[in-house]
């Protein structure tokens, strides 16, 4: 009876073998791609699936930081001023007093004060009166200084007196009222003159004036 022994195994052998099963993985992956169309076969990606892209994420919305300047307020344009209004044409000014102080031989402080009522009267001033009387009682003189100037005279207690003058016209002429406030105290009963000097803006005749004088002295 034969008895066959095993035979060593040549080490040749085994790399051979290594070398057919390595090209039949290369045969398969060969006909693998050829079903898939080759490698850039016709149509363009020929069986080769491309991912769709990959949409980047939408950048989100920025919400502005608060700033720590302050918000300017809208400029605002300043209101008018109201406009003024007008004066009468004569301004008012044509009744208001025109005080005028009187020079005194004795030093006695007098004065008086002149409302004019025509518009006619350009100024006032004091006289220049003697030491005593020259005039008679509750009377005031009146001359022509030059056309447009009349000088008044009248006598008071040797006192201090606050008097008022007022002038109108009246049909055509000047009436001037003087008022004279008598002594409230015990005084001496002698008289001393007063004169005041009238200008006007037109020539004015004495005798066409006509005087009163309120209040006068007992002499």
């Amino acid at each position: 009876m034969n008895t066959t022994q095993p035979q060593p195994v040549n080490g040749a052998v085994r790399p051979t073998a290594a070398l057919a099963v390595g090209g039949i993985a290369i045969a398969v992956a060969l006909a693998s791609i050829v079903a898939l169309g080759g490698f850039g076969g016709r149509g363009g990606n020929a069986g080769v699936i491309v991912p769709p892209p990959v949409a980047s994420p939408s950048t989100p919305a920025v919400t502005p930081r608060p700033s720590d300047r302050p918000t300017p307020s809208p400029a605002t344009s300043p209101l008018p001023s109201p406009a003024a209004t007008p004066e009468p044409p004569d301004g008012g000014s044509d009744a208001m007093p025109t005080r005028v102080d009187l020079a005194t031989a004795t030093g006695a402080d007098v004065y008086v004060d002149i409302v004019d009522r025509t518009g006619l009267l350009a100024g006032a001033v004091s006289g220049t009166p003697g030491d005593g009387a020259s005039v008679e009682g509750y009377t005031v003189a009146v001359e022509n200084l030059d056309p447009v100037t009349l000088g008044l005279t009248w006598i008071d207690f040797p006192i201090d007196n606050a008097l008022a003058l007022y002038i109108d016209r009246v049909d055509g002429h000047l009436r001037l009222l003087l008022i004279q406030p008598e002594p409230t105290t015990a005084s001496d009963a002698i008289g001393f003159d007063r004169e005041l000097v009238l200008t006007f803006v037109e020539p004015v005749s004495a005798g066409s004036v006509e005087t009163f004088l309120q209040g006068g002295l007992d002499t």
